[in-house]
């Protein structure tokens, strides 16, 4: 008797009361947004808020990105940030896909410079809602650029070591891009000058590139190195990679199509070696010409698969197979799409299309990317890399050529049926017909 009248804490009441409410039926769908944030703080334990509304349900998905793996100190800050932006009525937090921005910017609610009770949607699209709150929360000065505000709609927020929305609050607060802490590279003025005016859509390292290339007055190649090694590995070693974007723009009518099967070669010969040779980390361009790369390049692309054969490495590799990228296959009328998946494919895609791509086999092994041979009529026209997070990065064509305006069509036609993203980097023939 003497425990029915011991008094209980305010979490164990809490908890009584959700469970009161659940026993009695209460479809808590139907509440109002800031009642349902206040029940997802009401459980103790996130097994049994799971147990209540359901593992996959819109709240435990809220719950688990932005409370359960939070530390319990900033829980407060969190509520009062879920909170405010339920009373605004938008839909960002019934969007699963939005969680890791909603908790970056309720983490960051206490560095706020306005209120979001002072905020108005301009549309009802969840991605522009974000983006404008975004920018009303955390931009001052109304001069941080818009890749920025709008990388946080993408679904990763640290690129290339970078923490984009602590970027974003950096540089809210008026300071300098360049004085942000761990950057990957150091920046100029002018670099910082030339990545705030990157445009709208790109990446860190995109806006990077577009910066160093601005400073070079060469943003014309900013799709062709985007396309290349530089656009796709990490950031590291620029001052070597920039030093030969610089050796093609002093280069007077060169094709910029072979800059990235150059960039391919050199990578090749710098970090595994050329047929016998021993990989040569210090390989220089210093004194060669354009020609002599150019011819090296290709008699490597020609060569691959023989050099291969020659030292023994084909007869184990070629039934190797892996399972390739989750993407569908595709097929209209003459045309077929369709994955490439052991490495004796590659290396006939390779020896017929008369490019590297059979260099690719540890990256389609290890589910980095997946390889995509086009055809019309069963004749091989484009080799496609597809990258794992759903984007073609390349389309190529014999000996390196760019997609045909009509090709095009055709991809457009598998990127919609199978939810691909084609990168604006990959190089269309518009003057094809």
């Amino acid at each position: 008797m003497a425990n029915r009248n011991k008094p209980v804490s305010a979490e164990t009441r809490r908890w009584q009361e959700a469970g009161a409410a659940l026993s009695r039926h209460i479809d808590w769908r139907k509440w109002p947004l800031s009642r349902q944030i206040d029940f997802i703080f009401s459980f103790p334990s996130p097994h049994q808020l799971y147990e209540a509304v359901g593992v996959d349900s819109v709240l435990s998905q809220l719950y688990a990105i932005c409370v359960a793996v939070l530390p319990a100190e900033i829980r407060p800050t969190v509520r009062l940030a879920l909170q405010a932006l339920a009373t605004r009525r938008i839909g960002v937090l019934h969007r699963p896909e939005l969680g890791m921005a909603v908790a970056a910017l309720a983490e960051r609610y206490t560095q706020r410079v306005r209120e979001v009770a002072d905020w108005k949607p301009k549309s009802s699209n969840v991605y522009r809602q974000l983006t404008g709150l975004v920018q009303h929360l955390f931009d001052r000065y109304g001069n941080t650029p818009d890749w920025l505000i709008e990388s946080w709609t993408r679904p990763t927020l640290v690129e290339d070591g970078v923490n984009l929305p602590d970027l974003t609050v950096h540089l809210g607060k008026g300071q300098s891009l360049r004085s942000f802490p761990g950057l990957p590279v150091a920046l100029s003025k002018r670099l910082e000058h030339g990545m705030r005016q990157a445009p709208a859509g790109c990446t860190f390292r995109e806006a990077l590139r577009y910066a160093q290339l601005a400073a070079r007055d060469a943003l014309a190649w900013w799709g062709v190195v985007m396309e290349s090694r530089l656009g796709r590995a990490p950031l590291a070693d620029d001052d070597f990679w920039l030093g030969v974007v610089d050796f093609f723009l002093a280069t007077p009518m060169v094709d910029p199509r072979h800059f990235g099967p150059v960039c391919d070669w050199i990578h090749q010969k710098r970090s595994v070696g050329i047929g016998t040779e021993p990989a040569q980390p210090g390989f220089s361009l210093k004194g060669r010409s354009m020609a002599s790369v150019l011819a090296q390049t290709e008699a490597w692309h020609r060569g691959l698969t023989r050099q291969r054969r020659q030292s023994g490495e084909v007869a184990m590799p070629a039934n190797t197979r892996w399972p390739g990228l989750l993407i569908a296959n595709y097929m209209s009328g003459r045309v077929r799409i369709e994955q490439l998946t052991s490495y004796e494919q590659l290396v006939e895609e390779g020896r017929t299309m008369h490019h590297c791509v059979a260099s690719y086999l540890q990256s389609c092994r290890k589910g980095r990317c997946g390889i995509f041979s086009f055809t019309v009529d069963g004749v091989r026209a484009l080799t496609l890399e597809v990258t794992a997070d759903r984007t073609v990065v390349q389309v190529r064509g014999k000996f390196n050529r760019w997609m045909s305006k009509k090709e095009h069509a055709w991809i457009t036609q598998w990127l919609d049926q199978a939810r691909l993203v084609l990168s604006k980097h990959a190089g269309i023939n518009w003057q094809d017909e």
